[in-house]
């Protein structure tokens, strides 16, 4: 007999709007002791009390500890309560979790089944139970959590709406599969006190901008301009290889092959439409990657990832499309590979073989281990590597197409670690200019390829010429043509100006008049140098990515004012 309501009768909601699955309502009312069989179950080491509600047992919250780069949480009894997908429905409930859930072995679950930890409405299972429409699914285990990152979750921005985080790499979501505790919504709710609804997905691994609803309003309102495509979304990637210099669009339609590996491909036939925009920021030749903006113009699983495959620039440490284990040597460019064989190899991944990256071959990542659990004997896992823990991919900035609203974060540091070295010669440059008491330093770098092709500094040629225009006019003389190659970056510590005081070209128009597509600032312009400056907006607005390093600051200013301390005598 089925215990779901009818469809459609449940139209309850929160304090803050939202509705409520069923089963949440069941928790609130529910005991753990009821749902596993009542006195039938009683001899059973449950690990509960009879009056216990699951809402209760659940309460207490996680135990959270930090153990370096690792957040860990402590192992917990938890009461897993869902009522019949319809996916499910007619099957056997031993072939149900075997083919749904991936984070334990079959004969865990056939176990579980055996000793009465299973019930469907309020029935202890067997092996031969049969799942129907509406059956409600119980089962108790014990649980143990894989380890995240310990980086903070930042908060972007807060209102009586909306939440806007930056996420770090490798926290999922929301609970799902192995994780429950160590998610972005629970974290947020029990280090933060903070109840929200996601507005937006990302993949466990990839970091970036997440919005989060406070209430059914705000949430609706986001989730909406997300589906008609208002929003404007940029991500960062680190890929391999070299990344051709001009904008390459992927117009390949993508199918979810396996929910429970995470594994998507290309599917001419069964895809879902998907395109994706995809431009060269930098290249860095001594690891032979290439930092590119994406721009998803479609919402499905995987795309950045799989559009990146499929053209032959795979992120660099992808577990899943960069695996070196998994892939041949073109890993899966042009969509080859066997689906069978692909599956059959990733089902082994943090199993008994530790995932390896193209950038990170080495097998350091978690696998199960030869010890068990004393309390469920689960193996018990390694702790998480390098391949488990980050992504190179990054959600960058959200903007509404009105531009009413625009979010973003800083670079990851990821994509500007190959960067910093010509920072550095950049204010070594600016070192190079003498004292001055109302003039001030600025280094300049250009690159190509990740080779240095000119250098200037303030007042490097005669007059009060700028460090910009300095490395530009050296090049131009060495070459004798006044353009520099296409690809060619500009690393100056000073935000270029807009507005030159004494009537020359002001170095934002020069960088215009070139095919510079990338530049990079120490730190930006104070007011205190020239009021206004609107360098990064005329920069922007001509599809020149603006990128800041941080770390730099306190030397920069220093330098840039060398001098300025010092009485004019007369």
């Amino acid at each position: 007999m089925s215990t779901k309501p009818p469809r459609g009768t449940n139209k309850k909601r929160d304090e803050n709007g939202f509705r409520v699955r069923q089963q949440v309502l069941d928790k609130k009312t529910m005991t753990v002791f009821e749902q596993l069989g009542g006195t039938a179950g009683a001899e059973r080491n449950l690990a509960i009390e009879e009056t216990r509600t699951i809402q209760e047992d659940e309460a207490e919250g996680a135990q959270y500890t930090v153990e370096g780069s690792l957040q860990k949480v402590s192992p917990y009894f938890f009461t897993y309560l869902t009522y019949c997908k319809m996916r499910w429905r007619d099957r056997n409930i031993l072939d149900v979790f075997t083919t749904e859930f991936r984070d334990r072995e079959p004969r865990y679950y056939e176990k579980q089944i055996i000793e009465g930890y299973v019930t469907l409405n309020k029935k202890v299972a067997t092996l031969d139970s049969i799942v129907r429409n509406g059956d409600l699914i119980c089962c108790r285990s014990h649980r143990h959590e894989p380890a995240v990152t310990s980086q903070p979750i930042k908060i972007v921005h807060e209102d009586d709406d909306l939440i806007v985080i930056d996420k770090p790499s490798s926290i999922p979501v929301h609970p799902t599969g192995r994780f429950r505790y160590n998610t972005i919504t629970k974290i947020l709710q029990h280090k933060f006190g903070k109840v929200a609804h996601p507005c937006n997905r990302l993949d466990r691994l990839t970091s970036g901008l997440m919005f989060l609803g406070k209430n059914s309003k705000g949430t609706d309102r986001f989730v909406q301009q997300i589906k008609d495509r208002s929003v404007r979304k940029e991500y960062i990637a680190r890929v391999k290889g070299c990344f051709p210099l001009e904008e390459i669009k992927v117009d390949q339609p993508l199918l979810t092959v396996s929910p429970k590996h995470g594994f998507n491909r290309v599917d001419l036939e069964n895809g879902k439409e998907a395109l994706t925009v995809f431009q060269r920021v930098s290249y860095d030749p001594e690891s032979d990657t290439t930092v590119v903006k994406c721009m998803p113009l479609t919402g499905r699983t995987h795309q950045i990832r799989v559009h990146l495959q499929y053209i032959g620039y795979p992120i660099a440490n992808d577990p899943i499309y960069a695996n070196t284990y998994v892939y041949e040597e073109d890993f899966g460019k042009g969509n080859t590979g066997s689906t069978e064989k692909i599956l059959e190899k990733l089902d082994r991944v943090g199993k008994t073989v530790p995932s390896t990256t193209w950038i990170h071959p080495q097998a350091d990542g978690q696998i199960n281990s030869d010890e068990k659990c004393s309390i469920c004997e689960m193996e018990l896992m390694s702790d998480p590597g390098p391949n488990d823990l980050q992504l190179w991919l990054h959600a960058y900035k959200y903007e509404a197409h009105d531009k009413s609203w625009s979010f973003n974060t800083e670079y990851p540091e990821w994509a500007l670690t190959p960067q910093r070295k010509f920072m550095k010669l950049a204010i070594q440059e600016a070192e190079k200019c003498g004292e001055t008491q109302t003039q001030y330093n600025v280094g300049a770098v250009l690159v190509s390829n990740g080779e240095v092709i000119s250098t200037g500094h303030s007042r490097e040629l005669p007059g009060n010429t700028h460090a910009e225009q300095c490395a530009f006019e050296k090049y131009f003389e060495k070459v004798g043509k006044r353009e520099v190659p296409h690809g060619t970056e500009l690393y100056t510590t000073m935000e270029p100006c807009s507005l030159r005081l004494s009537g020359n070209l002001p170095c934002v128009d020069r960088i215009l008049d070139t095919c510079i597509k990338t530049v990079f600032v120490g730190v930006k312009e104070p007011t205190t140098f020239v009021e206004n400056n609107t360098g990064y907006g005329k920069l922007s607005s001509k599809g020149v990515e603006y990128i800041h390093i941080p770390g730099y600051e306190e030397d920069i200013l220093r330098i840039s004012t060398k001098g300025h301390d010092k009485i004019i005598e007369h």
